[in-house]
């Protein structure tokens, strides 16, 4: 009788042990894709509504972040070093680190548009540094010089055909598929963890108080006192 109850005990816990083992790896599984959300989804939103929100309050200003500029190249005038659609990032840098030979973007008037050409030569008007600006696939250089305070920063490096999908994410159905589900999935994944954090603890709450009720009900009743001798 005693192999048979314990057989039994087995097979009740078994149950339950799958269901937490169940409930552990959807635990993994969610702090997995937190993670990745995280990592990679969050900062492309803060960056991509940084942008946004600067080109709104700057509307005279390229709209940077953190001093980096993401442009999309709409002409060949640069190829085959930089192609059509390329979206490429410049970079601000200081006066004196620019050099012949760097490829710079500059507003061409003070609206724009924005030209992304090598610099050629630089020489001083005035006493301000003046840089000749020329398209590698130009047989010409840019009409005007190029002053300072028109660059918008030196080139650092691009993704080749990403304008198109720079160009979708500013329109409304890329700011949803960009930010808002990004966002969603962030709450989804957060909604999730406090589920399972909470099912955690009541489950270890109640386990808990399962063991203090089984040990209070295995602990014998105090004996009572043998009664006195009477004389």
């Amino acid at each position: 009788m005693i192999l048979i109850e314990d057989n039994k005990a087995e097979q009740e816990k078994t149950p339950a042990s799958g269901k937490e083992k169940v409930g552990k790896v959807l635990h993994y599984i969610a702090t997995a894709v937190g993670i990745v959300l995280c990592v990679v989804l969050l900062p492309i939103v803060i960056v991509n509504m940084t942008l946004v929100i600067k080109s709104y309050v700057y509307p005279d200003k390229v709209p940077t972040f953190m001093g980096y500029a993401p442009l999309i190249v709409q002409s060949g005038s640069m190829e085959p070093a930089i192609g059509l659609d390329d979206l490429i990032i410049t970079k601000e840098v200081p006066e004196e680190k620019l050099a012949v030979g760097d490829v710079v973007a500059y507003l061409a008037k003070a609206e724009g548009p924005i030209v992304t050409h090598r610099i050629t030569a630089i020489t001083v008007e005035a006493g301000e540094a003046a840089y000749t600006m020329q398209g590698d696939a130009n047989n010409t250089p840019d009409e005007d010089p190029v002053k300072y305070s028109q660059v918008v920063g030196k080139y650092i490096g691009g993704i080749t055909d990403g304008g198109q999908l720079a160009m979708f994410m500013k329109e409304p159905i890329g700011m949803v598929i960009f930010v808002g589900i990004p966002l969603a999935l962030f709450l989804l994944y957060d909604g999730l963890r406090r589920h399972f954090y909470k099912k955690k603890e009541k489950a270890e709450q109640e386990a808990e108080l399962a063991a203090l009720r089984a040990a209070a009900a295995s602990t014998p009743p105090p004996e009572a006192p043998d009664a006195p001798d009477v004389q």
